[in-house]
């Protein structure tokens, strides 16, 4: 569950571009790297659309999904039938991500948001990595590939649906 925030952060990241983003879809590696050096990859899949909507589907090493709806995140891991909800007491402002977003490269960006660093890469317009350090200490990595923007995402795909025999969990 470490590994939420982490996740929070990142869909608010897709929107600290000067550029116009209102929708985004691709496959993604995400690499954590903790203060010793041990290296954690994770692969999938994210949708995520304005104002508040994210959806990362984890393939590998694990199968998960995880929604992000305005203050909610909800986490269904189908290998262990369980459900968690939590809320998310971080209210940030996506047009003030977008208004701290400064171009500092040719295609590389950095926005700050609530103390968090995020340096974000563009290629051919298009939304290609964000990486930044979280405060654990890990070096975050996502890296996406095959990416689309501003395509409509149908509002039902971040809609959970919850397995009626499924643990629900919920954390606060």
């Amino acid at each position: 569950m470490r590994f939420l925030p982490f996740l929070f952060a990142l869909a608010l990241s897709l929107y600290a571009s000067p550029k116009e983003i209102n929708s985004f879809n691709g496959k993604f590696i995400q690499t954590i790297i903790d203060a010793n050096g041990k290296k954690i990859i994770y692969s999938g899949e994210l949708w995520a659309s304005k104002p508040q909507n994210a959806l990362w589907v984890y393939q590998k090493p694990i199968q998960k999904s995880v929604f992000i709806n305005a203050q909610k995140i909800t986490v269904i891991e189908p290998q262990i039938e369980q459900v968690t909800l939590r809320s998310l007491d971080n209210d940030i402002d996506f047009l003030q991500i977008v208004q701290k977003a400064k171009q500092v490269g040719e295609d590389k960006y950095t926005a700050t948001v609530k103390g968090q660093a995020y340096n974000i890469i563009f290629k051919n317009d298009i939304l290609s990595a964000i990486n930044y350090t979280d405060g654990y200490d890990n070096r975050v990595t996502i890296l996406f590939s095959n990416p689309s923007q501003n395509k409509p995402i149908e509002a039902s795909r971040f809609k959970p649906v919850i397995p009626a025999d499924f643990d629900v969990i919920k954390d606060r």
